[in-house]
C-alpha cells in the first residue's frame, strides 16, 4: 500500500535589518513556521506568517496544521478540494491554510517538474516592488530611505500615522521622485483622516492604504472623495467577501496569504476585484522568500507589489527570487522555485 502523504513543520527565526515598525508596533526579531510535505519522493515547502492582527499565533497556527494533516488524504494533486476542506474547519487560522496552500502546490509542481507559475498559466513573474520604510527615529529612517535609493528602488512605502510623518516625508520627496505609497495601518479616526489625507498632497503620493480601523470602512468613500490619491484597503480587506462589500468604498485592495489563505483565494479576490473595477496589490508581512514565491508566482495578475517581506532581512534563510534595482523574478526551477540556503531544522508532526 502506497504511503500517505507526509506533513511536518518547524519554526524558524527571522532577523529583519533594521527594526521594522508601523503605527502599531515594531519587530526585531520574528518566527515563522515552514510547512513541509513530503510524498513519493517528493518534498513540497510553504510558509506560514501568523499575525495577531487576525487571531494568528504560532500555537494556533501548528494546531491547526495537525488538524490539516488529515484532510489532505492519500492525494495532495487534490489542491482545490483540501484547501476548501481547510477553510471549512480552520477558516480563522488562514495564515496557516496559506503555508498548506504554498506547500501543495510546491509539490504538485516539483512532481510535474515545472514552476508553480507555470502549472497556473501565467506568465514568468518579473515584477516592480516597493521597499518599506517603517516608522523609526530620523536618523535610522535616513539610512533606510539611503539605503533603499543606493540599492536602486525605484518604489518607496512609507509606513504613517506616527508623529514624524512630515518630517519624513519632506526628507524623503527631498531625495526620492519616484513612487510614494503611504500606509496609516489603522492609525485615523474618520474626521482625522480628513485632514491628514489632505496635508498628505504636498507629497503626491501613488495611494494611501488604510487609513482607517477596518471598523470604519464605510467612511473610505469620503476619503477616495477627497482626490488625493487612490484610497486602498488592507486589513479591512481580508477574504473573497471583503472585496464584494468593498467595492464602491475604496479604489483598490491589498491582498495578503496570511489574510486570505493562499493562492486560491487570492486568485478568487483578485478575479472578483477586477470583475468590480478594483485596483489589486499583493502585499506580505516580514518573512523569508519562501513565504514571498508563491504570491511572486501569480504577481503578473496585480496592478501593484508590496513584496518585499524577505528583502528587510539581514539574512534570508531561501535562496531563489532575484532582485534587479525594484523587480524581483522567478526563473524556471520547479516548484516555487526558492530552497532552503542553511541548514536543515528540526521538525514536529
Amino acid at each position: 500500500m502506497a504511503q500517505k502523504p507526509r506533513l511536518s513543520w518547524n519554526r524558524q527565526t527571522l532577523r529583519p535589518r533594521h527594526r521594522f515598525a508601523t503605527s502599531q508596533g515594531g519587530v526585531t526579531e520574528k518566527q515563522t513556521i515552514v510547512v513541509r510535505l513530503e510524498h513519493e519522493g517528493v518534498v513540497g515547502l510553504g510558509e506560514v506568517a501568523p499575525s495577531k492582527l487576525y487571531g494568528q499565533t504560532l500555537e494556533s497556527s501548528e494546531a491547526a496544521l495537525g488538524g490539516m494533516a488529515e484532510l489532505i488524504g492519500n492525494d495532495p494533486f487534490r489542491i482545490e478540494s483540501i484547501i476548501a476542506s481547510c477553510l471549512g474547519n480552520f477558516d480563522d487560522q488562514r495564515a496557516a491554510i496559506g503555508g498548506l496552500d504554498s506547500a501543495l502546490h510546491d509539490w504538485a509542481a516539483r512532481r510535474w517538474g515545472v514552476p508553480v507559475w507555470r502549472i497556473l498559466g501565467l506568465d514568468r513573474p518579473s515584477v516592480r516592488t516597493t521597499f518599506t520604510i517603517g516608522v523609526a527615529e530620523p536618523d535610522e529612517t535616513r539610512q533606510k530611505v539611503d539605503e533603499a535609493l543606493a540599492a536602486g528602488f525605484t518604489a518607496l512605502k512609507v509606513k504613517v500615522g506616527a508623529e514624524r510623518d512630515h518630517e519624513t516625508l519632506s526628507m524623503i520627496r527631498s531625495r526620492f521622485g519616484g513612487a510614494l505609497f503611504l500606509d496609516a495601518n489603522e492609525a485615523w479616526t474618520p474626521g482625522e483622516a480628513r485632514r491628514r489625507i489632505a496635508d498628505l498632497a504636498r507629497y503626491r503620493p501613488t495611494m494611501i492604504e488604510q487609513p482607517l480601523a477596518r471598523a470604519d470602512w464605510e467612511h473610505l468613500r469620503g476619503l477616495r472623495d477627497l482626490g488625493v490619491a487612490p484610497i486602498f484597503v488592507d486589513e479591512s480587506c481580508q477574504r473573497p467577501a471583503d472585496v464584494l462589500r468593498l467595492a464602491n468604498a475604496v479604489d483598490g485592495v491589498n491582498i495578503k496569504f496570511t489574510k486570505c489563505g493562499g493562492i486560491r483565494e487570492a486568485l478568487r479576490m483578485i478575479w472578483l476585484a477586477r470583475g468590480l473595477g478594483l485596483k489589486t496589490m499583493l502585499g506580505c508581512f516580514v518573512s523569508s522568500s519562501l513565504a514571498i514565491a508563491p504570491a511572486l508566482s501569480i504577481a503578473s495578475l496585480v496592478d501593484y507589489c508590496d513584496l518585499d517581506g524577505a528583502l528587510l532581512l539581514a539574512d534570508d534563510p531561501f535562496d531563489g527570487i532575484a532582485r534587479d534595482g525594484s523587480v524581483i523574478s522567478l526563473g524556471g526551477l520547479p516548484g516555487l522555485g526558492v530552497s532552503p540556503a542553511g541548514a536543515a531544522l528540526k521538525s514536529h508532526t
